[in-house]
């Protein structure tokens, strides 16, 4: 981990600031987004998940619900500005409050620059930078007026360094990176925590179309597991609020 910050104040030295808190995770339905949602149900927090795939967001909510009693599970597509705010809007009214939103929605390309449609690069960037923007946006709306609140975005290591053939997945990441430091700034004065986390390779059902999957090429062995990326996040999310973790590097030990 890197920029961990502290204030002077004193804390209460509690490690689980989620209990009986809210936690809204894009991307909810299935991979790193749905085991971050079962992670802090199981820490007591009220939860609530957004994805664009019914069945998937269904049998999170559902096992979610199991540990917690409730989830609220929203069909919305995080690149629709009007559906951010609904998002948003219901999560507040159902709950009444909003305290900690992980953007862990994303999506995927590779490619050489020269056989990449434009389309790729505007689906990319609309979800992982746009998507991510809106709904940043539309929680400081709600957390501001209570100085209080988390905002954990997930990038990836490829905003560490450039990668071979992802002049498009890339970029967003750095993009991600960007809007972290700046938010950080923009709202830590504010009492709102803003945290970018950088995981490796994780072995999810975010490649679930890549090429090398369905040819039988697959190789996970040197990937971290969703579960283990989710633990680290839902730690991050249970400091107290006098902690600000602006950067966190999440990677398999040796590599």
């Amino acid at each position: 981990m890197r920029s961990i910050a502290s204030t002077d104040e004193g804390g209460d030295g509690a490690m689980n600031w989620l209990d009986g808190r809210v936690i809204l995770i894009t991307g909810g339905g299935s991979g790193l987004g749905r085991e971050i949602a079962l992670q802090s149900g199981e820490l007591g927090a009220r939860v609530a998940i957004i994805d664009t795939h019914a069945e998937r967001l269904e049998t999170t909510r559902a096992d979610v619900a199991r540990t917690v009693g409730d989830c609220l599970a929203m069909r919305s597509d995080i690149t629709r500005e009007e559906q951010v705010v609904g998002a948003i809007q219901e999560t507040v009214s159902k709950y009444g409050q909003l305290d900690t939103v992980v953007n862990s929605a994303g999506v995927y390309w590779k490619g050489p620059i020269t056989e990449t449609p434009i389309e790729e690069f505007d689906r990319v960037f609309n979800v992982n930078v746009r998507g991510l923007y809106l709904v940043c946006r539309e929680a400081a709306k709600v957390m501001l007026p209570r100085k209080s609140g988390h905002i954990i975005n997930i990038a990836s290591i490829a905003a560490e360094r450039g990668i071979l053939h992802e002049s498009v997945y890339s970029p967003s990441k750095w993009a991600v990176r960007g809007i972290g430091s700046c938010l950080a700034l923009e709202l830590g004065s504010q009492g709102i925590r803003v945290s970018t986390i950088f995981p490796g390779g994780m072995d999810t059902t975010f490649w679930e179309n890549d090429p090398r999957r369905l040819s039988g090429q697959w190789n996970p062995s040197g990937m971290l597991q969703g579960k283990d990326v989710a633990s680290a996040v839902v730690q991050i999310a249970s400091l107290p609020p006098d902690v600000a973790i602006k950067e966190a590097l999440v990677y398999r030990p040796g590599t």
